[in-house]
């Protein structure tokens, strides 16, 4: 059966989560790499 995009829509709770977790992982992944740079620099000033 070829109903399944018709079954139920998304929760936006749903949406949210592919949001954060799909799009956009190569700039998330940056943003990390960049913040754990940052936190070991500072660390190391201590």
């Amino acid at each position: 059966m070829e109903h399944d995009e018709q079954q139920k829509p998304e929760s936006k709770v749903a949406k949210f989560f592919k949001a954060v977790f799909v799009h956009n992982i190569g700039w998330k992944l940056l943003a990390l790499g960049t913040s754990i740079v940052i936190w070991a620099l500072a660390a190391g000033l201590w």
